[in-house]
């Protein structure tokens, strides 16, 4: 497995690129942002030793949903391809567990935003006396929640 190094600010990855690795953080951190280098750029979140980042693009073959800077000199990563994706799981038990516990922390803190932006825009229509939401919008709401709530009920927790 390949092992590459950056010195603080240097841009691992570019968001909408076309991405076929992901990266395991061995030392140092980086940071992930929205809208780098625009006015409009966001940091959502800082990784360090041990997590992971890029795992969707290698696994769904998509563009860099995210740019990711190093935030420390001589960050070190492990670059994971496609070549050796399957090795990686089988030599790497430990960080596979650690990948999956990230992995799985996303999903519900995303899932946890998404459903607070759905019952925030809900509730302040009905309290407010705003102008009523579209009903295809308020009907897709509504679905997205009773979606959720049905796989909360069923023991699939996302929340």
């Amino acid at each position: 497995m390949e092992q590459i190094r950056y010195n603080k600010n240097g841009v691992i990855c570019r968001e909408g690129e076309t991405g076929n690795c992901m990266y395991c953080i061995n030392n140092g951190s980086v940071a992930v942002f929205s809208g780098y280098g625009t006015p409009n750029v966001r940091k959502l979140a800082e990784l360090k030793e041990g997590e992971f980042f890029g795992e969707m693009e290698l696994i769904e073959n998509a563009p860099r949903s995210a740019t990711v800077v190093a935030m420390e000199d001589d960050t070190c990563l492990d670059v994971i391809t496609d070549d050796n994706f399957l090795d990686f799981f089988e030599e790497n038990s430990v960080k596979v567990f650690m990948m999956l516990k990230q992995l799985s922390r996303r999903l519900r803190n995303t899932t946890k935003d998404y459903l607070e932006v759905c019952r925030t825009i809900y509730e302040y229509t009905e309290k407010n006396d705003a102008l009523p939401l579209d009903p295809d919008l308020n009907a897709r709401l509504i679905a997205i929640e009773n979606e959720y709530l049905m796989y909360n009920m069923s023991g699939l927790r996302f929340y």
